[in-house]
């Protein structure tokens, strides 16, 4: 029977961005990975209608699915940039608990409790899938991944070779054209982070993940 792979993330490009490579692999390995997204990212484009953007969101995320072979996206629906006003809801929590015991996970990926991003965002869902887990008693293997992450956490860290897949997760992100501002700025850091950890795990190119539990 197939493992699942969960990673829950704010908007859908962060698990291109964060992840992309590590998807492909697990793919490759004939894992299932879902993923869960918590909004539409409809505030990303404000110059638009909320509705044009989530519309333009999800093509893209079809997309970028089809091309990495997640098996499924996951829509939570929750307001884009207001995630933080949900961090102690217990209907949240509780929805993303029950994802959880229905896919049984072998892995679970989510954002890093020190990701910068502005407002807030992924460092809300952090907390949310943090709480969560805690609240189910079998001991799932929690990770985070990094977006806009610059200091180092200390951490546990494991390291995932993802030299045959780099190129994949560059035409994945590269699928997500309305967010290209905020691609054109995380494009090179990607580059740089994937050689460097690379060379730290003695990879052509890696990702590399912190261990929460």
């Amino acid at each position: 029977m197939a493992k699942n792979i969960l990673i829950f993330c704010a908007h859908s490009d962060d698990e291109s961005l964060g992840m992309g490579g590590t998807i492909a692999k697990y793919v490759a390995e004939g894992k299932n990975v879902i993923v869960v997204i918590f909004s539409y990212g409809e505030a990303s484009l404000p110059h638009l209608k909320p509705g044009y953007v989530k519309e333009i969101r999800l093509k893209e995320i079809e997309e970028a699915s089809k091309l990495l072979g997640t098996q499924e996206a996951i829509f939570l629906g929750l307001p884009d940039a207001k995630l933080k006003e949900y961090e102690g809801s217990r209907e949240v929590i509780t929805k993303v608990r029950k994802i959880i015991r229905k896919y049984n996970p072998e892995k679970i990926f989510t954002h890093s409790q020190t990701d910068p991003h502005h407002p807030g965002d992924h460092k809300a869902v952090h907390n949310i899938v943090t709480k969560a887990v805690k609240g189910i008693k079998k001991e799932y293997d929690l990770f985070n991944f990094e977006v806009w992450n610059i200091f180092p956490e200390n951490r546990p860290v494991m390291y995932v070779d993802i030299s045959k897949y780099f190129k994949k997760k560059i035409k994945a992100i590269s699928i997500f054209k309305s967010q290209w501002f905020s691609i054109l700025l995380t494009i090179i850091p990607i580059y740089i982070r994937a050689k460097k950890f690379g060379l730290k795990a003695g990879y052509k190119y890696a990702e590399k993940f912190y261990k929460i539990r």
